[in-house]
């Protein structure tokens, strides 16, 4: 008698890390997690006020990231995060008290996240988790010559995160706000973001997925800014110890927001 063949998916399940989407999976207490990414974004369009889509001077951002990722205890892991930006725009500001453009591109250090998440349910395939951070403003600002690489503000971030599986199947959704401090933040009155990813392990090691993401930027005294996206990639955990991300994003619709193109790959290391 032919022996039973194994199942597809192990008891883990299929993995649950997306490329734009958080998960509520914890890194296992002890164990360390370091992923490095990088992303080309650029635009030559953006959409106005009223959704319309406008010709604009190329524009590209580049931003090279280094995160670690800390199993604490059962259910809890912290997290750090930091990058290094490259930014260029060939549609920069004109100036009229002096009488010329602004600076059409900079680098240097990017900004500093820091977080925790707490897994507070698991079970029937679904897990739930809340993710507490706040981001360092280390990034550059922006000057005469270079175009700043940081918010210049501190943010407290909170997000609600939750994955779910159906054998093959597995779905990431996520909604967040972040919340500016201080007197630096000038006009920024927060960022909320959500977003939902879908992917099937077609492999141990291949994960097609998709996503829909979106961001509102709340502005005082200025046009809020909006953007939905989609980006679609492969997840592919190779092995227990490394897992390789890639895909693209492509902004759909917005208002007062580019509407930009990023390139994104990403390597996991677990130990």
């Amino acid at each position: 008698m032919l022996e039973e063949v194994p199942e597809f998916v192990d008891e883990a399940g299929p993995e649950h890390g997306k490329i734009n989407t958080p998960d509520a999976s914890p890194v296992d207490p002890g164990h360390v997690e370091i992923e490095s990414s990088f992303a080309h974004t650029q635009a030559k369009r953006y959409w106005d006020r009223s959704g319309n889509s406008r010709d604009r001077g190329r524009a590209r951002e580049q931003v090279l990231r280094l995160a670690a990722t800390v199993g604490v205890v059962e259910n809890f892991d912290i997290a750090a995060g930091g990058c290094y930006v490259w930014l260029k725009d060939a549609d920069n500001d004109f100036d009229p008290d002096d009488g010329v453009f602004g600076p059409d591109r900079g680098h240097d250090l990017g900004d500093i996240e820091l977080s925790g998440r707490y897994r507070f349910f698991e079970g029937h395939g679904l897990e739930l988790a809340y993710i507490g951070g706040v981001t360092l403003p280390a990034g550059s600002s922006s000057s005469r010559d270079e175009i700043g690489t940081g918010q210049e503000f501190w943010s407290f971030n909170q997000t609600l995160a939750t994955s779910k599986n159906w054998g093959k199947w597995t779905a990431n959704a996520a909604v967040g706000y972040a919340l500016p401090l201080g007197g630096k933040r000038e006009n920024a009155r927060g960022t909320f973001n959500a977003d939902a990813a879908v992917g099937y392990q077609v492999l141990p090691w291949l994960q097609p997925e998709i996503e829909l993401n979106y961001c509102h930027d709340f502005l005082a005294a200025e046009e809020d800014s909006e953007v939905l996206a989609a980006t679609i990639g492969l997840v592919m955990p190779i092995n227990e110890e490394l897992r390789v991300n890639a895909g693209v994003q492509q902004g759909l619709w917005g208002q007062n927001a580019d509407k930009a193109t990023t390139l994104i790959l990403a390597v996991k290391l677990a130990f």
